[in-house]
């Protein structure tokens, strides 16, 4: 494949005019001002016009178009791939609730048959375990039913059969009776996320020294930041060695906090995801997370007295939503791309545009709409015959 024309966002994040990007395979294969080689069978691309960047990472996403991961099938793992790519989506990790044991054998099945079929949007990253070794009193929409203390020996019977690497990241409150013994025993295997806790500073600082390696969207679910007990927040936020989702949708973290934690966390460190249900794509209306009702007004989430239960946005609206905080694009991407990869230890394969590169790219135009998508080379979405 090769893309002619086109101004892209290079491996440093400054932008590059009218270049030639080549794709052999799944991989970038050539980039720069003139490219002779032109196979005769290769699918040309003119994007005069248009932005390349590199295709967004959602690392956190429960579901879309009235399907949820918790679904347990194929279907549901499909259908919000088909909707993430056309939010320049191109890899995903579909994220679990707090459900029963037999469910999460159900996703976990769903997800090995989804990530054998060839891609038709977002491709899958591993599974997300956002539950079951949470805190119940920072449960929020989740059912404390389901929820246990951190157990090796649970993880193990769940994985018995799978793929190594089927699972990506698993959440985990620190303060819980096992945490650290479950955090120096999976650290190596799986990356370590605190998340719905009431941990205290503390607590958390000592976590991170075991091996948390992210804060799962930080500031929800979690205590507030306190001058005389700053909690988990002020640990997550000072670590440099910490990673920190932020919900971006100015519903779940007020834009004045966006931009004090970015400005924090450096351009390095922050990570946008969604935490979108299935509600995300749809109209208001009626939905269920995870067994509890949930309603949707405006687009915001409510599950009773005002209280969020995930969001309805997308990691393109929230990219929009920080440039219009006045942040640099370069900011505003890399939280969207590189950092994610960063997070699951993927940037020599993801993140940045560059040769040797998967070539998951996303064409907007000058005001940053989606306009094509690319997943592993191959054109997943395209606005102009949707």
């Amino acid at each position: 494949m090769r893309l002619n024309h086109v101004d892209l966002v290079d491996e440093a994040f400054s932008l590059q005019k009218d270049m030639t990007l080549t794709v052999d395979g799944s991989r970038i294969s050539g980039i720069g001002k003139e490219i002779l080689s032109v196979p005769a069978d290769e699918e040309e691309y003119d994007l005069s016009g248009l932005i390349l960047m590199p295709g967004f990472i959602d690392l956190h996403i429960h579901g879309a178009m009235d399907k949820d991961t918790s679904d347990g099938n194929v279907e549901a793992l499909s259908t919000i791939s088909r909707y993430l790519a056309s939010k320049g989506v191109t890899s995903f990790c579909p994220t679990t609730m707090m459900i029963p044991k037999e469910q999460i054998l159900r996703v976990l099945m769903a997800a090995e048959s989804f990530s054998e079929e060839e891609g038709i949007g977002a491709r899958m990253l591993g599974v997300r375990l956002e539950g079951p070794f949470l805190a119940k009193e920072k449960c929020g929409v989740q059912n404390t039913e389901h929820a246990m203390l951190p157990s090796t020996d649970y993880l193990s019977e769940i994985t018995a059969g799978f793929s190594e690497k089927l699972i990506s990241i698993i959440d985990i409150s620190p303060e819980l009776s096992g945490a650290k013994e479950f955090i120096s025993e999976n650290k190596d295997k799986y990356v370590l996320s605190c998340a719905h806790t009431a941990a205290s500073y503390a607590c958390c600082k000592e976590a991170i020294g075991n091996g948390i390696s992210n804060a799962t969207h930080l500031f929800n679910a979690m205590e507030p930041l306190g001058h005389h007990e700053p909690g988990a927040v002020a640990a997550l936020l000072e670590d440099d060695s910490v990673t920190c989702e932020l919900i971006c949708d100015g519903l779940h973290v007020h834009p004045a906090v966006l931009r004090l934690a970015i400005k924090i966390l450096g351009e390095d460190r922050v990570v946008v995801v969604s935490d979108a249900m299935r509600a995300a794509g749809m109209p208001d209306g009626e939905y269920d997370l995870g067994g509890t009702p949930v309603s949707v007004i405006n687009g915001r989430t409510d599950f009773g007295g005002g209280r969020l239960a995930g969001s309805t946005t997308d990691i393109h609206a929230e990219f929009l939503n920080l440039l219009k905080l006045g942040l640099p694009l370069r900011v505003a991407l890399k939280a969207c791309t590189q950092n994610p990869a960063k997070v699951l230890g993927l940037s020599e394969d993801l993140g940045t545009l560059e040769v040797g590169k998967i070539a998951d790219m996303v064409a907007m135009d000058m005001d940053y709409n989606v306009k094509k998508v690319f997943v592993s080379g191959r054109l997943v979405f395209d606005a102009d015959k949707e």
